[in-house]
């Protein structure tokens, strides 16, 4: 209890950016939407120095308010932040060493992406050489519902944070594969999270199959996933599926560099 105090004083007398620091810190590891008390209590500050703090992020875009207008979630500035740390050039080198490698032997275009919200962003990528292929350019934007990653890494979450993303989401058939049916959709999140592999079998886009799995963080759920994706004519799903041992390991050697 006097340690507990201790902290909480210390916390008290620190610099403005270190309370501000710490405000953001609790908001992005929570995984959901926190109100000002819980804010409050999570960084053992006052409610009204808290608030203070979360007045100025919601101003600048850091913070805003979910659904319920009660609570905050991760804003567009900090989501932005985060995807320039992961393309910071320190990161970059090794990560695209290790997808190099993996797309030499696979023979097909390989992705990093993150989980953005209720998007997906694509991190890195190394194409394929085949002439029939498919461009996503790294910063592009996909939707979670019907792409490996998207999916992979929703069902991978917290279900608080898991049933709050899937209540937000449309189930837009992009092709006549789309899940568009929110049982059936449960039920591909719950395979999912037995199985940790994402795959989309032309759910996104005609013609083109894919296949992912996590890279793990030390602790908490997956942010980031490694995915191979394919022309169907060149390569089914079952193919793809007797890539996932390359993948897999290709997972465990970016686990390091991307939570470093």
């Amino acid at each position: 209890m006097v340690e507990a105090t201790t902290v909480r004083k210390q916390r008290q007398t620190g610099s403005a950016a270190a309370r501000t620091l710490e405000v953001m810190r609790a908001v992005t590891h929570a995984g959901l939407p926190l109100a000002l008390p819980e804010i409050s209590d999570l960084v053992g500050l006052p409610k009204p120095t808290v608030h203070r703090i979360v007045s100025l992020l919601e101003e600048e875009g850091y913070l805003v308010k979910d659904e319920t207008g009660r609570r905050f979630v991760p804003g567009p500035q900090l989501r932005d932040l985060s995807y320039r740390v992961f393309q910071c050039e320190a990161l970059r080198g090794p990560r695209h060493l290790i997808l190099q490698q993996l797309a030499q032997r696979v023979g097909e275009a390989c992705n990093i992406v993150l989980l953005d919200g209720d998007r997906i962003t694509y991190l890195d990528r190394v194409d394929s050489a085949w002439p029939l292929r498919l461009r996503f350019e790294v910063g592009s934007h996909v939707p979670l519902h019907c792409t490996a990653t998207g999916k992979l890494l929703l069902a991978m979450q917290p279900k608080r944070v898991r049933d709050r993303l899937v209540s937000s989401l449309t189930l837009e058939a992009k092709t006549p594969h789309t899940i568009t049916g929110l049982e059936a959709f449960q039920q591909e999140l719950a395979r999912i999270r037995r199985e940790e592999v994402g795959i989309d079998n032309e759910e996104f886009i005609e013609g083109m199959a894919c296949i992912a799995v996590p890279i793990h963080p030390p602790k908490g759920p997956p942010i980031v996933a490694v995915s191979i994706h394919a022309s169907i004519p060149r390569r089914s799903l079952d193919d793809l599926r007797a890539l996932l041992p390359d993948l897999r390991e290709a997972a465990r050697a970016l686990a390091p560099v991307m939570y470093s």
